[in-house]
């Protein structure tokens, strides 16, 4: 068995003054940042931000998944899942419909891979390429996915203090 020894700066959750910088940093760079406690409170974020009937996109995200924003967008009813209506379809047949509809969603949820101190953050790739961000409705990023500088970052994905930003 091969074991890899992880360095604490991939493991340790950012203080709350690293927490504080970024927050800053980002609503200079034009985001709003809302930061929330737990993961239901990060749900009932998000969810309150998109107007009920809306065309919703959720991309692949643990965070998206592990707080419930997937199941309430895709399973909830109050919203029109453009998940569900693009993998009802046939992708042999009817592809072209399904770039439509996953392309063209009101509103695109996703992850962030990192959020930096000094503002930026990036997307996972494809899901950069797919669906570009939504105004109105950041990503969700756990606070474990803050970095200090995008030199030093933390990205072992807890499901600790939850922030949309």
């Amino acid at each position: 068995m091969t074991t890899t020894d992880t360095s604490d700066r991939f493991t340790t959750l950012p203080d709350d003054q690293t927490l504080a910088a970024t927050v800053v940093a980002l609503e200079e760079h034009g985001f709003s940042v809302e930061m929330v406690d737990d993961l239901a409170a990060a749900r009932n974020a998000v969810l309150a931000r998109i107007p009920h009937g809306s065309s919703v996109m959720t991309n692949t995200s643990v965070t998206l998944h592990e707080t419930g924003i997937a199941d309430a967008i895709n399973d909830g009813g109050q919203h029109d899942s453009a998940r569900n209506k693009m993998f009802a379809l046939d992708f042999a047949t009817q592809a072209q419909e399904m770039k439509a509809i996953g392309g063209q969603p009101d509103y695109a949820l996703g992850n962030v891979h990192a959020v930096t101190a000094t503002g930026p953050w990036s997307l996972p790739r494809l899901e950069a390429a797919s669906s570009p961000p939504t105004p109105g409705v950041p990503p969700v990023s756990s606070s474990s996915r803050a970095r200090r500088s995008s030199s030093r970052p933390w990205n072992q994905h807890t499901s600790g203090s939850t922030s949309t930003a």
